[in-house]
C-alpha cells in the first residue's frame, strides 16, 4: 500500500481530501477524520496512521459471535454484570493475532512514521497548504511544500521536524481509538476509550488490540448504554500517532465550554504531556480570552508542582517538581495564538472546537485532536446595580426602563465611535450589544456588566482603562489585564495600539469643552422647540401623538446621541480620578491613607451647578429667616398646601415669585428625577415648603459649608506638597492629573443636572401623552401611561401593536409591581441561557441579623468630618421628611437627595463609590459621606444613634434605640 492509499492502515495524506471527508470518518472514526481536516486547512499534526474500522472488525471477526453473546447477557445497570461481561470480552480480543496482511500493513505504516529526520528519527508532523479561505490562526506557519499524491487528486504537503519522545532509535507512540459517534457534537466519549501513550513500535500490535478491547469496558458499556447508544455494534479504528516530547500542553476550547459563550474562548494548560490536563492529574494554568479582541480577560495561574512524562518503560509517569513553578505555563502570545487557532478551526469546521494541543520545547505548536465542544451550558450574563441605583434607586416603570434602554443605546453607539470604534465594530455591535446595556429584573434596573466589558474589549488598546472604570464605579474587579509582551512584534504592536487610543483621547480632549457646550444649545433648542408645541395657542396637531412621537424619536436620534460627550468626559474623570489616587499610593502612601487624602482633595472645588439648587433654595430660606411674617408661616402648624396657597396673599407675592423662579430653573432636581413616574416640583409646588422648613429649622448656611471645605482642601494640599516635595518631575505631574480630574469630575456633576432637565422634558411629553391617551378611552388614568413600554405606546400610535388591551396589560403590571415591592433583590444576578429563567427566580436578600452596640460598620469614606447623631433611615426618599441633623441611612441616593443632605447631619449608604453623585455633592457640601456599606438599612434602626466617620468610611452604633 502507498502512504495515500486507503487500504487496511491509512496514512495521513489520505484524509486531506474535504470531498471525501464524510467517507474518511466512515472508514477511520471521527478522531482521525477530524485530524485530516486540520492537515487539510494547514495545522501541525504530528505525524499518524489508521488501522480502519474495516481491519479492526476483520480482527475481531473470529470472536464477533461470543462477543454478542455476552452482550445479550449485559444488564448496564448492574455493577457485577457489567464487570463479567466486560472482562470475557476483553480476554477474549486481547488474545487475538493480526491477519498477515493487516500486520504487514501496520509494520509498513511504522516504518514511514519512525523515519529518521535531522532532529529525531520520526518524521514527526505533517501540514497541507490550505486554501487561503482556510488559513486561520496559523500566522507565521511556514510550508516547504513536496508533491504527495491523495486519494481524489493532489495536494500540497510540508514536512517539519520536532522533537518527540525516545531516544534516536526508540521513537514513542501514542495509540487511541477512533469510533463512530465518538467527538461528535453529542457525544463525546471523553475518556471512555483507552489511549496509550509512550508505546514502542513492537508494542503497537498489542496496544492496537488493548483499545479494541476498552471499547467493551465497563465505563464505555455503561456510557453507551446510559445514552442510548447500540453496545452491539462498536465500529472502532485505531489511531497511532508519533508522541510529541511537549514542554507545555493542554486544551483549548472556542468557547465557552461552560457558558457555550462564542464570545469566550478558554484554555487549559500544563507542564509536560497533555494527559495530566485531560485527567485532572495535575495543576493547571486557566486562561479566558475575548474573542472579539483577541484579548485576555482574567487568568488562573496555578502554582504547578507536577507534570506528566514518559515512563522508562511504557505508559506514563506523574513527575513531582524539584521546585514549585509559580510562573505562568504559557506565555500570553501563545495563549492568544491558541485561541486564534482554536476560533479558525472552529470557522472552518462549522462548531466550536474543543482541542487538543502541545508545545515542544522550541515553541512550536502541535495540534493532536479536534472535537465539537459538548453539552455546552448556557451563556452566562452578570446583571448589577452597584452603580445605576444611584440613578434609578428601588422599582422603575416600564417607561422609564424602556427609555433608558433606548437612550443607553444611542448614547453609547455613539460614544464607541468617540473612542476609536471603527464602522466595523459599531456595525458589529448594533444588534447585540448597545441595545443590551441594561437590564431590569422585578422592576429594578441593573446595569448588564457582561455587555460593559464587551463594550471595552471592542476596541483594541482599551483594556487598559477598565481598572479605573472598576474603581470609579465601586464594582467587583474581574478583569485582569494581560502581561505586556517582552519583545517582538506583539510588544510593538501593543505600543501602536496604546499610541493610538491616546491619540483617540487626546483629540476627543481637545474638543471636549465645545461640544459640552453643545450639547447645552442643543437642550436649549428642544426645551424650546416642545414649549412652543405645548403652549395652549399652539395648533393641535403640533402635539397630537403622532407629533409627540416624531418629537421623541429625534430627541433620541439627535439630543441623547450629544449626551455621549458625558460618557467621554466621565472616562476622563474616572481614569485621572484612579491616576491620582495611583500617584499618590507609588509615593508611599498606604491604600487607605491615599484614598482618603485623594478624597480631601476634592473637597471645595467651585463652579459645580449642581450645588446652584441648593444655594437657591437657601437663599429663598434666609429670605424666610428675615421676614417676620413668612417666619411666622413657616414654623406655624399649617400642612404645606395650606402654606403654600397662602404665600399667594397681599405681602408674599414676592417671595412666592422668588419660589416659581426656583422651580422653573431647578424644578427638574427632584428625589428619583430620572424616573418618568417622579413629577417634577412645577406639578407640586407644595413640596418646596417642608425642604425650607428643614433648612430654617438646622440653620444651614452654604457659605459656612464651603468655607470648611475649602479648609480641608487646603490642608489636603499641603500634605500633597509635603509628599512632592523635592520631586519636581513627579510633582508637576500630579498637579497636572489632579487639576484635570478636578476639572472632569466638575463637568461631570455640571452634565448631571443637563441630564435632569433633559428628563423633564420627556416627561412633559409622556404627560401629554397620557393624557390624550386617557381622553381617548385607551387609559384609565393619565398616569396608567407609566406602565406601557415605549415600544407599546408607538406600537398602539401607529397600528402595529399586537395587544390592543392596555387596561389588562396595565392592571397585570401593576399587581406585579404590588407583588415585587416587597421582594429584596441582590445588587448582582447572575444568569444561564435566558436571562428570564433566572431573573424569574431569583436569589433574594435576606435580613442581615441584628448588630449589637459597638458594632462597626465599614464603607468607602467619601466626605470627611465626623458627626454623632441619631439614624434616619430611608428606604424610599421623603420630600416632605422631617430632618435636623439626623445622619441618614439610605440603600441609595441619587441627585436630588441634595435637598436632603443638606439638612442632614452625614450620610451613609449601600450603594455608591467615591466618584458617586452623592460623594460629590458630600465633599461640596461639607457633609461626612461614607458609602458601600452593605446592609446597613437592615443593620440600622432610625432613632439609633450613630458616629459617623466620613474620613474612615465607618459609621459605629452607640446606642440602639429604646436602649
Amino acid at each position: 500500500m502507498t502512504e495515500t492509499t486507503l487500504g487496511a492502515v491509512v496514512q495521513a495524506a489520505a484524509l486531506t481530501n474535504a470531498a471525501t471527508a464524510q467517507t474518511h470518518a466512515a472508514r477511520v472514526g471521527a478522531k482521525a477524520a477530524n485530524l485530516g481536516r486540520l492537515l487539510a486547512a494547514g495545522h501541525r499534526v504530528p505525524a499518524f496512521a489508521v488501522v480502519s474500522k474495516d481491519a479492526c472488525a476483520r480482527i475481531l471477526a473470529p470472536v464477533a459471535g461470543p462477543i454478542a453473546d455476552l452482550l445479550a447477557t449485559l444488564d448496564h445497570t448492574d455493577p457485577t454484570s457489567l464487570r463479567a461481561v466486560s472482562a470475557a470480552i476483553r480476554a477474549l480480543i486481547t488474545a487475538r493475532t493480526f491477519p498477515d496482511d493487516i500486520h504487514a500493513e501496520l509494520d509498513a505504516a511504522l516504518d514511514v512514521l519512525v523515519e529518521p529526520g535531522p532532529r529525531s528519527t520520526a518524521r514527526a508532523v505533517h501540514t497541507v497548504a490550505p486554501p487561503a479561505d482556510a488559513q486561520h490562526g496559523n500566522a507565521g506557519v511556514e510550508h516547504s511544500a513536496t508533491s504527495l499524491g491523495s486519494e481524489g487528486g493532489s495536494s500540497e504537503t510540508s514536512e517539519t521536524r520536532v522533537s518527540v519522545v525516545g531516544s534516536a532509535c526508540r521513537v514513542r507512540l501514542a495509540v487511541r481509538s477512533s469510533v463512530s459517534g465518538e467527538d461528535s457534537a453529542t457525544d463525546s466519549f471523553a475518556g471512555q476509550l483507552d489511549t496509550l501513550l509512550n508505546v514502542a513500535p513492537e508494542g503497537v500490535a498489542p496496544a492496537v488490540l488493548d483499545v479494541l478491547a476498552s471499547a467493551y469496558s465497563e465505563r464505555s458499556l455503561f456510557y453507551r448504554a446510559h445514552r442510548g447508544l447500540d453496545n452491539a455494534t462498536i465500529d472502532c479504528a485505531v489511531l497511532i500517532q508519533v508522541l510529541v516530547d511537549s514542554a507545555v500542553s493542554g486544551v483549548v476550547f472556542s468557547c465557552n465550554p461552560q457558558t457555550g459563550d462564542p464570545t469566550e474562548a478558554v484554555v487549559s494548560a500544563a507542564l509536560g504531556l497533555g494527559e495530566g490536563v485531560v485527567a485532572g492529574t495535575v495543576e493547571c494554568d486557566t486562561f479566558f480570552v475575548d474573542n472579539a479582541s483577541h484579548t485576555i480577560t482574567s487568568r488562573v495561574i496555578a502554582d504547578k508542582q507536577s507534570r506528566v512524562v514518559a515512563g522508562s518503560g511504557s505508559g506514563t509517569t506523574i513527575e513531582q517538581l524539584a521546585d514549585t513553578v509559580a510562573a505562568a505555563a504559557l506565555t500570553d502570545v501563545q495563549v492568544l495564538e491558541l485561541t486564534a487557532t482554536a476560533t479558525g478551526v472552529a470557522e472552518t469546521f462549522g462548531a466550536p472546537q474543543d482541542i487538543e494541543w502541545a508545545y515542544d520545547d522550541d515553541g512550536t505548536l502541535f495540534l493532536l485532536q479536534a472535537r465539537p465542544v459538548t453539552a455546552t451550558g448556557a451563556r452566562e450574563t452578570i446583571f448589577d446595580n452597584v452603580n445605576v441605583a444611584e440613578s434609578y434607586p428601588g422599582m422603575s416603570s416600564p417607561l422609564t426602563f424602556s427609555i433608558l434602554r433606548a437612550a443607553y443605546e444611542q448614547v453609547f453607539r455613539a460614544c464607541h465611535r468617540d473612542f476609536g470604534a471603527t464602522d466595523t465594530i459599531v456595525e458589529r455591535n448594533a444588534a447585540s450589544l448597545y441595545p443590551y446595556l441594561v437590564g431590569t429584573a422585578h422592576g429594578r434596573i441593573y446595569y448588564n456588566i457582561s455587555n460593559w466589558y464587551r463594550l471595552f474589549l471592542q476596541i483594541p488598546g482599551m483594556e487598559f482603562a477598565i481598572e479605573g472604570w472598576e474603581a470609579a464605579l465601586n464594582i467587583e474587579n474581574r478583569y485582569q489585564r494581560p502581561a505586556a509582551p517582552k519583545r517582538g512584534i506583539a510588544r510593538g504592536r501593543m505600543y501602536l495600539l496604546r499610541l493610538r487610543v491616546i491619540a483617540i483621547i487626546a483629540f476627543g480632549w481637545l474638543r471636549l469643552r465645545r461640544r459640552l457646550r453643545a450639547f447645552f444649545v442643543e437642550l436649549a433648542a428642544f426645551t424650546a422647540d416642545l414649549d412652543r408645541r405645548l403652549a395652549p395657542e399652539t395648533p393641535e396637531r403640533e402635539r397630537d401623538p403622532h407629533a409627540l412621537l416624531e418629537w421623541m424619536e429625534r430627541c433620541l436620534h439627535e439630543l441623547v446621541p450629544a449626551y455621549s460627550v458625558q460618557i467621554f468626559n466621565d472616562f476622563i474623570a474616572q481614569q485621572m480620578f484612579h491616576v491620582v489616587g495611583l500617584l499618590l499610593e507609588r509615593e508611599g502612601l498606604g491604600e487607605t491613607e491615599a484614598i482618603t487624602l485623594r478624597n480631601e482633595l476634592f473637597c471645595g472645588e467651585e463652579g459645580v451647578d449642581s450645588v446652584d439648587p441648593v444655594r437657591s433654595a437657601l437663599a429663598l430660606t434666609a429670605t424666610v429667616g428675615d421676614d417676620a411674617g413668612l417666619r411666622e408661616l413657616f414654623e406655624g402648624p399649617l400642612a404645606a398646601p395650606q402654606v403654600w396657597k397662602a404665600l399667594a396673599q397681599n405681602g408674599f407675592t414676592d417671595f412666592r415669585a422668588a419660589c416659581l423662579r426656583h422651580i422653573a430653573l431647578f424644578g427638574d432636581r427632584t428625589v428619583d428625577e430620572l424616573k418618568l413616574e417622579t413629577d417634577p416640583l412645577g406639578e407640586h409646588p407644595e413640596r418646596l415648603v417642608p425642604m425650607l422648613r428643614n433648612y430654617l429649622r438646622g440653620g444651614q448656611n452654604i457659605d459656612h459649608m464651603a468655607a470648611r471645605e475649602k479648609l480641608i482642601r487646603r490642608a489636603a494640599e499641603d500634605t500633597a506638597a509635603t509628599v512632592f516635595r523635592g520631586k519636581l518631575g513627579r510633582r508637576m505631574v500630579f498637579r497636572f492629573a489632579l487639576a484635570r480630574a478636578r476639572e472632569h469630575v466638575k463637568q461631570r456633576e455640571n452634565m448631571r443636572l443637563g441630564r435632569s432637565r433633559s428628563f423633564g422634558l420627556v416627561k412633559r411629553v409622556f404627560r401629554e401623552y397620557g393624557r390624550q391617551m386617557h381622553a381617548t378611552g385607551l387609559l384609565e388614568q393619565p398616569r396608567d401611561i407609566f406602565w406601557l413600554t415605549y415600544e407599546e405606546i408607538a406600537a398602539l400610535t401607529r397600528g402595529t401593536a399586537v395587544d390592543t388591551n392596555v387596561a389588562r396589560i396595565v392592571a397585570t403590571r401593576k399587581h406585579d409591581h404590588e407583588v415585587w415591592h416587597a421582594e429584596e433583590l441582590p445588587s448582582r444576578i447572575i444568569t444561564s441561557g435566558i436571562a428570564a429563567t433566572t431573573i424569574n427566580n431569583p436569589s433574594f436578600d435576606h435580613p442581615s441579623p441584628a448588630v449589637a452596640s459597638g458594632a462597626v460598620l465599614r464603607g468607602i469614606g467619601c466626605a470627611p468630618g465626623r458627626v454623632e447623631a441619631p439614624a434616619l433611615v430611608l428606604t424610599t426618599p421623603d420630600p416632605d421628611v422631617v430632618i435636623d441633623g439626623q445622619i441618614l441611612v439610605a440603600s441609595t441616593t441619587d441627585p436630588g437627595w441634595v435637598f436632603l443632605m443638606v439638612a442632614a447631619g452625614g450620610l451613609v449608604s449601600e450603594k455608591g463609590s467615591v466618584l458617586s453623585h452623592t460623594a460629590i455633592i458630600g465633599r461640596e457640601l461639607g457633609i461626612p459621606t461614607v458609602v458601600g456599606v452593605a446592609g446597613v438599612t437592615r443593620r440600622v434602626s432610625s432613632g439609633d444613634t450613630l458616629i459617623l466617620d466620613g474620613k474612615a468610611g465607618t459609621a459605629t452604633i452607640v446606642q440602639e434605640e429604646g436602649l
